[in-house]
């Protein structure tokens, strides 16, 4: 079976195999591709520009990897995807600008991926989001507060960016689990925020302390 002769529905779990080196350019072909999980491997160069072509696709994972960036703003085109997690990229920075088109994402991770600019002032219209991690990046500006009240969100990690403004008076009850940085005057948190234990809220600084 050739490479373009695949069924529709496709899945590859490459994670941990010991891969390396550039992502094949004759792997544009695989557009029934539904499921790449590739996490764990020497990967180098940049992600292939042609994924965004993968119309098919509901979930993508490169995670522990080398590669470099920009983050391909193709990726705006995978309007399918349910689960994105993207992290340790090397040099090239990327806007959040290629996920404004994914509304039906429930899981988004893009940890240390060298995110830059600010988180979109729609997040809020992301209302299937149950997960999201956009952890040791370089966003900048101000904390969207209706990331606090959104219909699904459990998880917020957005520790170790340089995010400013209060936090938000309340917070929906679904949303147990958070890791901000600190941001501007806190006097807005109230005391549910407060009862929260450790392991679920904490403040975490742009730069490790010693």
């Amino acid at each position: 079976m050739g490479i373009n002769q695949l069924p529709y529905g496709f899945h590859s779990y490459l994670d941990s195999c010991g891969l390396g080196g550039e992502i094949p350019s004759t792997f544009a072909k695989l557009t029934n591709m539904q499921t790449l999980w590739a996490s764990d491997n020497p990967f180098s160069g940049k992600i292939p520009d042609f994924i965004g072509s993968w119309t098919n696709l509901t979930s993508l994972e490169f995670q522990g990897n080398s590669f470099e960036g920009p983050i391909p703003t193709s990726f705006s085109q995978l309007t399918s995807l349910y689960s994105q997690r993207i992290s340790d990229i090397y040099n090239g920075s990327s806007s959040l600008d290629f996920i404004k088109n994914l509304k039906n994402l429930t899981d988004l991770k893009l940890r240390n991926a060298l995110i830059t600019g600010t988180i979109p002032s729609d997040i809020g219209e992301y209302q299937s989001l149950q997960t999201l991690d956009l952890s040791f990046n370089n966003l900048t500006g101000q904390l969207p507060s209706s990331l606090f009240n959104m219909s699904f969100l459990t998880s917020l990690f957005l520790g170790n960016n340089s995010l400013s403004g209060p936090l938000p008076n309340q917070k929906s009850d679904e949303l147990q689990t958070m890791k901000l940085s600190p941001v501007g005057d806190h006097n807005g948190a109230t005391s549910s925020w407060i009862e929260l234990p450790p392991e679920k809220f904490s403040m975490q600084s742009k730069y490790p302390t010693m």
